[in-house]
């Protein structure tokens, strides 16, 4: 089961595929049935669709 939150990796984020056991370290856990990635000026949005719930994760984007 991989713990999944906002200082996890952008990389790993993106590597993760559906029907993987995520947690989010407290209540949330489970199977993932869908992926969504949304995309802003300021941040990338990860939506997990779970079997029971959904866990979203935005990531800052680094400017330089």
């Amino acid at each position: 089961m991989i713990t999944v939150n906002d200082q996890l990796p952008t990389s790993t984020l993106l590597e993760l595929k559906i029907g993987e056991d995520i947690t989010d370290g407290n209540t949330l856990s489970g199977k993932i049935s869908a992926i969504e990635i949304s995309e802003t000026d300021e941040f990338l949005m990860f939506l997990f669709q779970l079997e029971n719930s959904h866990m979203i994760i935005r990531k800052l984007k680094q400017v330089c």
